[in-house]
């Protein structure tokens, strides 16, 4: 995921643990959040629960993916493994997927030799999030996984962010209140748009309010840190791309000539490309074409900002081949 959405979902765990220990575990309890960061090793996993169950240590990781991804079941085992090691004491490892994006590789994970033999079966625990009803997730009556609601199959509704949002805000919860924002516009920004321009002049509304919470500045930290001296932030999660909007804006207004903002879209065009090249030189042939079918800079920068935070191939393949509908 985008490290920005990494942010977002654990932000999301801190404000309410309990509620994803009770997803994954319902008969554990929660006892206190470990770093992220695994000291013994160069990686990073989303979220690191210490619960108790039955008298008994362990630890509950959870991962949050956005898109599938093929090689998921050996990085839950991966991560598994070293958390372990780390550690010392059992771990349950959990996949959360975000967004319906086709069959999922299900768990246990097995290997195998061509001679039949059995090298290791790894069980791990998997959800849907989009699978789910909005039902269901009211149903779990855990306040801490409401902001999920916009990604289940039928969350994705003004009327359904709207029921999710007034809930949050009575709970005076806005930790949880802006994670809910930042979700709700990660979808209706690609399914409904006039749902998602109602979200952000919501969104607007609220961020004086907003604004003052530690998790509007960790989620938003990097949009700010560039967006700042250029254009203030005006969505939920386009501080970066809008401060960069807003320098061209005033460009234009300041009389830039046709020749120059020509210019400007060849060269964020080979930005894109170049980026592409050296972070998924699989895809230079996808961003080559697809770069060329646009001819708003601003929707370039968009998407170079994004692709600056991904991680995964098949994310950027996506964002890439969205731009045929953007353009």
């Amino acid at each position: 995921m985008p490290k920005i959405w990494d942010d977002s979902m654990r932000a999301l765990v801190r404000a309410s643990p309990q509620a994803f220990v009770d997803l994954v575990l319902p008969d554990a309890r929660y006892v206190g959040e470990l770093p992220h960061k695994l000291k013994h090793w160069q990686l990073e996993v989303d979220a690191l629960l210490e619960v108790m169950v039955d008298g008994q240590e362990m630890l509950l990781h959870l991962e949050f993916q956005t898109y599938n991804d093929a090689d998921m079941p050996e990085r839950m085992l991966r991560y598994n493994v070293l958390a372990r090691s780390e550690y010392h004491i059992p771990v349950c490892s959990c996949v959360i997927y975000l967004l319906r994006d086709g069959p999922i590789q299900t768990s246990p994970l097995r290997w195998g030799l061509p001679t039949g033999a059995d090298v290791l079966e790894f069980a791990y625990t998997h959800i849907e999030i989009g699978a789910l009803s909005q039902a269901d997730i009211l149903a779990t009556e855990q306040v801490g996984l409401l902001p999920f609601v916009p990604l289940t199959r039928d969350g994705a509704t003004r009327a359904s962010v709207q029921q999710m949002l007034t809930t949050l805000e009575s709970t005076h919860n806005r930790d949880l209140e802006l994670v809910g924002f930042a979700l709700a516009s990660m979808v209706l920004k690609r399914t409904n748009p006039l749902d998602w321009d109602w979200l952000q002049r919501r969104f607007e509304r609220m961020q004086d309010i907003l604004r003052d919470t530690p998790i509007f500045q960790q989620i938003f930290a990097e949009g700010l840190s560039e967006g700042r001296n250029e254009g203030r932030m005006k969505g939920l999660t386009e501080g970066l791309s809008e401060g960069r909007k807003e320098g061209l804006s005033e460009g234009r207004k300041e009389g830039l000539t046709e020749g120059q903002m020509k210019g400007l879209l060849i060269a964020r065009r080979e930005t894109l490309v170049k980026i592409v090249r050296r972070r998924f030189p699989q895809l230079q042939a996808v961003a080559e074409e697809q770069a060329l079918r646009v001819t708003d800079p601003e929707l370039l920068d968009d998407v170079i900002v994004e692709l600056s935070d991904l991680r995964d191939e098949q994310e950027a393949a996506y964002l890439l081949r969205s731009l045929e509908q953007k353009a």
